[in-house]
C-alpha cells in the first residue's frame, strides 16, 4: 500500500483527501488497538487472538461468528500481498507472466510457513531491515526531487472518497497479527500492548509522511498514472523496489502464520467442521490448519488483482474491529470487579471505535454492510444450533452473566423506586415444602401457573437430604425450560414458621413473592390457617392446591373458574374480591397451551341471572379473556362441581377462615385437581 497505492490515493484524492482516508482508517484501527491492548492486560489471552477475546467475553458462538470471517479475511489478505509483490516484480521483469510470478511467490511463502513459524519470523526480521532502509531511501528522495505544490483536495477522477477508503484500509489492518500469536507468546499481556501500539504508531507516521512526500514530488496526474512513483523518485530506486518485494512477502507470511493459528484455536473448541483434524499439531505447528489456509489462499489467487481483493477484506476486518470495541465497551460499561486491566483506556475510546467501525462498514461495503452482517448472523445461528445440539459448549464463564446481572440490578433499582401497579402483576410464587413428595406435588402446579410469566421460589422447611436432592432436580429441569426459579433452605423450622420467615425475608427482594402456594394434602389445618393469616397480614395472596396423589398435573387444556354469587351487587370494578386472582390464574393456566376457560357462577336465585349474565359478559369483554365461555347455573356449588363437564383443573375462591374439611369435600366432588385462591389486593382482571 505504501509503495503501490498511496501515491495513487494522493493523486486521486489530494493530500487533504489522502490524510482524511488515513485518519479514518487509523481511527478505526487505533481505537481497536487500544481496546485489544486493554483487554490483553486484563487476562491471559488464549490462542486465537480476536477469537479468544470475543469468545472469552461473549461465548464461542459470538467468537466463532467473528473469528470465521476474520480467518477468511486474513487468508485472503495474504493473496493481496502476493499480488502486490507481482506488481513490484514486474518493474524488473515486465515480460514475465503475472500468473507465473504470483504462483512462484505463493509456493515460496507457503514453503516457509509450512516449515515453521520460527523460520518465518527470522525471515521477516531480515526483511524488516530491508523495509526500513527502503523507506529511508524513498523519503530521502525529497533532497533530489523537484518540489511540487500539493493539491489539497483531488478531483477523485478514478474513485470516490469512500472507494478510496475501502481500497486503502487493508494497509492499517496488521494490528491483529500480534494478538493472533497470543498462544505462542511467552508474555502476551506484556508483549501485545507494546507491540500493537508501537506498530500502529509507527505505520501511521510512515503513511502520513508518505502522503506528504507523494504530494510534493509529483503531480496528481503522474501519481495516478505511475504506481511506482516512489521507486522513480527515491535516492536509490532499486532499494525501494527491494523493500517493496520484502514488505509484501513479509506481510503475506505474517497473515499465513496467524491465520492457521486462528483456525486451530477455533477447531480446538469445535467451532469449525473437521475440528479434530484441524486441531492436530506437528512439532508445535498447526500443520493441518496451515494446509487448509494455503489451499484457501490458492483459491484466492483466482481474484486476479490487488484492487479486486482489497475491498473484499475491508468489510471483514471492520466487522472484527467492531466486535472487539463492542466487547471492551460492554466490559467497561458493566464495571465488574473482574475488569481491572493494567492498560486502562478511557470509556470513550471503544465507544468511538464502535461508531467509527459502524460508519466504516456501512460506507465501504457496496450494500451498506448488510451481506457481511447477514454472514455473521448466519454463522452465529449455526453455532447456536450446534450448542443446542450439545456439539458446542463454552468451557469458561463469559460476561453474559454480568450483562444480565447488571441489567437486573438496574431494573430492580428502577422498580424499587416505583409504586406497584396492577398492570405489572405476575405470579411470583413462594412454595414452602417439607418433603420430597410435597415438592414433586407442587412443582407441577407451580410450573403450570408460571408457564407464561412469573417466578418460583421453593423453600425447604426441613433438613431432609432427599428434599434437597429433589429440589435441585426440579429447579434444574425448570431452568432448562427457561423458568425463573430458585430454592433455599429454612432448616430446623416448622412448616408454618419456615413459610412465615420466608415471606418476611423476601418482601424486599426483586420479584418478591406475591403468592404463597401450599399443599392441602401435606399440611395440617393449623399450619394452613397460620400461613394464611400471615400471608394476609403481609399483603400476599394464597393458593391452596388439592392434587391427586401419584398424578402429575397435565397441561390444562380446559380450566374452570368458579365465581361466587354477587347478588344483588353485580358491579364490575378494578378490584373485585375473590374474582381477580381466580380469573387471572385461569387465563395463565390456559394461555400457553391455547386451552379454553369456563367462567361459572352458581346462583342462589334465578332472579339474579340477568345481572350475572351481564356481569360475566362484561368481565370477558373488559378483561380481554380469549377462548372464555360464561356459564350461569343455579343450585349448590358442591352439586354443580359434581355434575360439571370434565376439565383439567378447577379454580375457586378461598375465604380467610380455612375449612379444610369443606374444601376436601369440594375437591372430591370435582374429581380433578383444585386450586383455592385468595387475592392479595394487588391483582386486577381488568388492568
Amino acid at each position: 500500500m505504501l509503495y503501490l497505492r498511496e501515491g495513487w490515493l494522493v493523486g486521486n484524492a489530494g493530500l487533504g483527501g489522502a490524510l482524511l482516508v488515513i485518519a479514518a482508517a487509523y481511527t478505526i484501527t487505533g481505537t481497536t488497538a487500544l481496546a485489544v491492548s486493554s483487554i490483553a492486560t486484563n487476562f491471559r489471552l488464549r490462542a486465537g487472538g480476536a477469537f479468544a477475546i470475543i469468545s472469552t467475553a461473549l461465548g464461542l458462538e459470538a467468537g466463532g461468528a467473528i473469528g470465521i470471517p476474520l480467518y477468511l479475511a486474513q487468508t485472503i489478505s495474504s493473496v493481496m500481498y502476493l499480488y502486490a509483490f507481482t506488481e513490484g516484480y514486474a518493474y524488473f521483469f515486465p515480460d514475465h507472466p503475472a500468473w507465473m510470478v504470483v504462483g512462484v511467490a505463493y509456493v515460496g511463502v507457503g514453503a516457509v510457513v509450512l516449515a515453521s513459524a520460527a523460520l518465518a519470523a527470522r525471515a521477516q526480521a531480515v526483511m524488516l531491515v530491508v523495509v526500513a532502509l527502503a523507506i529511508a531511501s524513498g523519503l530521502g528522495g525529497w533532497s533530489t526531487a523537484t518540489p511540487h505544490t500539493p493539491q489539497v483536495i483531488g478531483r477523485f477522477a478514478d474513485a470516490s472518497l469512500i472507494e478510496c477508503f475501502a481500497l486503502f484500509f487493508p494497509a492499517a489492518t496488521g494490528i491483529m497479527v500480534g494478538a493472533g500469536m497470543s498462544g505462542s507468546l511467552a508474555r502476551p499481556t506484556h508483549s501485545i500492548p507494546r507491540g500493537t501500539m508501537a506498530a500502529w504508531g509507527t505505520t501511521l507516521v510512515v503513511y502520513v509522511l508518505g502522503a506528504i512526500w507523494y504530494s510534493t514530488v509529483a503531480t496528481p496526474e503522474e501519481l495516478r498514472a505511475n504506481n511506482l512513483t516512489m521507486v522513480d523518485n527515491a535516492l536509490f530506486g532499486p532499494l525501494v523496489l527491494i523493500g517493496l518485494l520484502s514488505s509484501t512477502l513479509m506481510a503475506s507470511m505474517s497473515t499465513l502464520v496467524a491465520a492457521p493459528r486462528l483456525l486451530q484455536a477455533m477447531a480446538a473448541h469445535r467451532v469449525v467442521p473437521a475440528a479434530e483434524w484441524l486441531s492436530v499439531e506437528a512439532d508445535g505447528e498447526p500443520r493441518n490448519a496451515t494446509l487448509v489456509t494455503l489451499g484457501l489462499a490458492g483459491l484466492g489467487l483466482l481474484a486476479g488483482s490487488l484492487d479486486a481483493i482489497a475491498p473484499i477484506i475491508t468489510s471483514f476486518f471492520v466487522m472484527t474491529y467492531l466486535a472487539i470495541n463492542v466487547v471492551v465497551s460492554i466490559e467497561q460499561g458493566l464495571g465488574l470487579v473482574s475488569w481491572r486491566p493494567r492498560f486502562a483506556v478511557p470509556t470513550w475510546v471503544p465507544v468511538l471505535g464502535t461508531a467509527a467501525c459502524l460508519a466504516g462498514l456501512t460506507l465501504s461495503s457496496p450494500a451498506g454492510g448488510v451481506p457481511e452482517v447477514m454472514f455473521v448472523i448466519g454463522i452465529y445461528g449455526w453455532l447456536t444450533h450446534r450448542r443446542q445440539q450439545g456439539m458446542l459448549e463454552t468451557p469458561w464463564e463469559t460476561v453474559q452473566s454480568g450483562i444480565a446481572q447488571t441489567v437486573a440490578a438496574w431494573a430492580a433499582l428502577r422498580a424499587a423506586r416505583m409504586e406497584k401497579s396492577e398492570r405489572t402483576w405476575k405470579p411470583d410464587l413462594l412454595v414452602p415444602v417439607a418433603t420430597a413428595e410435597e415438592a414433586r406435588a407442587l412443582a407441577g402446579v407451580a410450573s403450570a401457573i408460571t408457564r407464561h410469566r412469573g417466578s418460583i421460589k421453593f423453600v425447604a422447611v426441613s433438613a431432609d437430604p432427599a428434599l434437597a436432592t429433589t429440589l435441585e432436580d426440579i429447579v434444574s429441569s425448570m431452568r432448562e425450560a427457561e423458568r425463573f426459579v430458585s430454592w433455599h433452605r429454612m432448616a430446623e423450622e416448622s412448616p408454618g414458621q419456615g413459610a412465615r420467615l420466608s415471606i418476611n425475608a423476601m418482601q424486599g427482594t426483586f420479584f418478591a413473592p406475591n403468592l404463597v402456594l401450599l399443599s392441602a394434602r401435606h399440611n395440617t389445618p393449623a399450619v394452613l390457617q397460620d400461613v394464611s393469616d400471615h400471608a394476609k397480614q403481609a399483603g400476599v395472596g394464597l393458593v391452596l392446591a388439592f392434587d391427586t396423589p401419584g398424578q402429575a398435573l397435565a397441561p390444562p387444556r380446559t380450566t374452570t373458574v368458579w365465581l361466587s354469587d354477587r347478588s344483588p351487587d353485580w358491579a364490575l370494578s378494578l378490584h373485585v374480591a375473590n374474582l381477580d386472582l381466580p380469573v387471572l390464574l385461569g387465563y395463565l393456566l390456559a394461555r400457553p397451551v391455547r386451552g379454553r376457560t369456563r367462567l361459572v357462577t352458581v346462583l342462589r336465585s334465578e332472579s339474579s341471572r340477568p345481572g350475572a349474565t351481564a356481569f360475566l359478559n362484561d368481565l370477558i369483554e373488559l378483561g380481554r379473556l380469549p377462548a372464555t365461555t360464561p356459564f350461569i347455573l343455579s343450585g349448590t356449588l358442591k352439586d354443580k362441581l359434581q355434575n360439571a363437564p370434565p376439565c383439567n383443573i378447577h379454580v375457586l375462591g378461598l375465604s380467610d377462615v380455612i375449612d379444610l374439611q369443606r374444601l376436601s369435600a369440594l375437591h372430591r366432588a370435582a374429581g380433578a385437581p383444585c386450586l383455592f385462591v385468595r387475592d392479595s389486593g394487588q391483582e386486577s382482571a381488568l388492568a
